[in-house]
């Protein structure tokens, strides 16, 4: 995806539903997800993780991005890298117990 900076991210399924992992989401971390529901159609998302590229975007910007993920159903999120510390701290304010640290070293394991 993308048109000056080309990206991809990796979808992987679940049995709890589809995870994505962004590289930096230079063409926009919800056009990605709505992308992966194309992609693997009537699945969940269920976890979005890496660099959500919104280091420095306004507030009022991260809340509308943080409705559109709830409107598209994703269920937990990881953003680091590139996503900003005030990007970080709303996301775990409205994610709650769904909101996972995310950074160098950071072991997951998911079911197959």
């Amino acid at each position: 995806m993308g048109t000056s900076i080309k990206e991809q991210s990796i979808l992987l399924d679940t049995p709890k539903g589809v995870i994505v992992m962004t590289g930096c989401a230079h063409p926009g971390i919800v056009n990605i997800i709505k992308k992966a529901k194309k992609i693997r159609p009537g699945k969940q998302i269920y976890l979005v993780m890496g660099g959500f590229h919104l280091g420095g975007v306004s507030d009022s910007k991260l809340r509308s991005i943080i409705k559109e993920f709830r409107n598209l159903g994703v269920k937990k999120v990881g953003p680091c890298h590139c996503s900003g510390d005030r990007c970080r701290e709303l996301f775990a304010e409205e994610y709650a117990g769904d909101y996972v640290d995310m950074g160098v070293g950071r072991v997951m394991a998911f079911e197959s």
